[in-house]
């Protein structure tokens, strides 16, 4: 009878110790580890409508950056729009070389403009890129060190209630301090993913983000409207996120 009694016992409390378990695991969900996040940018759209299929076979949050004034700026946009990716300007600035007139974007901001000149010139990029939550530099060596010519841009970028995304192309940029003093939301670049158009070395970089991304908690990378850039993003995202990796649009880490 002792023994009969001892075995049901042993049974209840394994019924018990089986209920704990199970419960806890739909009431007392233990807490996942925060994922790092990544923003990955890929810049220069608008020329043309190279790689729109392969951009929309990337599944994960990815943001544009497109040049303004140009022939397909407004409808890549559209069309960028519709794959539910984020969109933001990638504003011609001035760079800092010899003959520097020379190979510019059409209504390049220079640092010769008055403010009134280059609030215009920023309107008129925007109009021309719709659904713009942001702006990038593109170029701007010479223009990111010029504290009154961001500080005209971030004032119109601040009324629209827009961030800016610093490609810092010069460790000279002013656009972190000056965006902190005039309260604009900001990031900056990280890592450049496709300085060389190659597959193995764009493998690399992406790498190389993912390894900032765990140190920091985060990172952003920036790549351009090349098959091979988006060619290899692809085919690493499933890599990436297996490292605990998040892919986020770049709005979510400005700030």
């Amino acid at each position: 009878m002792q023994k009969k009694t001892i075995l049901i016992l042993s049974a209840i409390i394994v019924v018990v110790v089986l209920c704990l378990v199970f419960t806890k695991g739909i009431f007392f969900k233990t807490k996942e580890p925060a994922k790092v996040k990544v923003a990955i940018i890929i810049d220069d759209w608008g020329y043309n409508l190279h790689y729109l299929k392969l951009l929309k076979e990337i599944n994960v949050p990815i943001t544009i950056s497109i040049l303004p004034n140009l022939r397909y700026s407004t409808k890549i946009a559209e069309i960028a729009k519709e794959q539910g990716k984020e969109i933001i300007l990638h504003l011609p600035l001035e760079p800092e070389r010899e003959g520097r007139q020379i190979g510019l974007e059409e209504h390049t901001i220079t640092s010769d403009m008055s403010q009134d000149e280059i609030v215009t010139t920023l309107k008129l990029a925007l109009t021309s890129v719709p659904y713009a939550s942001g702006a990038s530099n593109h170029m701007g060596s010479r223009a990111t060190k010029d504290k009154r010519l961001m500080s005209a841009v971030f004032a119109e970028l601040k009324r629209k209630k827009m961030f800016f995304l610093d490609n810092l192309v010069t460790t000279q940029s002013v656009c972190g301090e000056l965006a902190q003093q005039m309260q604009v939301k900001f990031a900056t670049r990280n890592v450049f993913l496709d300085n060389e158009d190659n597959q193995e070395y764009i493998k690399g970089q992406l790498d190389q983000l993912s390894e900032f991304a765990q140190e920091y908690r985060e990172a952003v990378g920036i790549g351009h409207a090349r098959r091979n850039t988006l060619k290899v993003l692809k085919e690493e995202i499933a890599a990436m996120q297996a490292k605990g990796i998040k892919f986020v649009f770049i709005s979510e880490l400005v700030q």
